[in-house]
């Protein structure tokens, strides 16, 4: 048993796999496309995540890998609270600007396009659905944390729109992906 642990400790010291055989792995995983939002009362914040993943019903819980270096984290972290936004296919423009790939700052949060549940962090009118959370618990592994939150309120608001998907570098839907098999 020792000498199994003293392989795997060795393992950890060794470079990491490749980043670009990583990003080239990870294409592989089809992720639903979501926006993480948060505020700190007064200024919204917001950003494109696939790696988001439900983790309990009792209690509802859901967990989100944010990018400790953005100013979203440091919002969620601060305020304890994040909302979940599960975007429909059409939503797709709206992700790239969340994802820093065009618009300005000011097309994030359009006021009619925008409200608030319980925690007051903004969730999208319009899509599939969105998840209202206060931050149950942080870990920081390196350069993300992962933000457990526990739902207080949801919004279904397009129960029968296709669902904007993450896979193979790009944003797509299942009747895309169904058409390409």
């Amino acid at each position: 048993m020792a000498h199994a642990l003293r392989a795997l400790e060795q393992l950890r010291c060794e470079p990491n796999l490749d980043a670009g055989d990583f990003r080239r792995a990870m294409r592989c995983l089809v992720g639903a496309v979501t926006i993480v939002t948060s505020t700190d009362g007064h200024t919204p914040v917001g950003l494109t995540a696939t790696a988001v993943s439900s983790l309990s019903a009792q209690p509802a819980r859901i967990l989100a890998c944010v990018n400790l270096q953005g100013s979203s984290f440091r919002t969620i972290a601060q305020s304890r609270r994040m909302a979940v936004n599960v975007l429909s296919a059409r939503q797709s423009p709206l992700a790239q600007v969340f994802a820093g790939r065009g618009g300005g700052a000011g097309e994030r949060f359009d006021p009619d396009e925008w409200d608030t549940l319980v925690t007051g962090a903004p969730v999208l009118r319009g899509s599939l659905a969105s998840l209202d959370c206060v931050v149950d618990e942080m870990m920081v592994a390196h350069s993300h944390a992962v933000v457990i939150g526990e739902i207080k309120a949801a919004l279904l608001c397009e129960p029968d729109a296709l669902p904007l998907l993450y896979a193979g570098g790009q944003f797509t839907t299942l009747r895309q992906g169904a058409l390409a098999a």
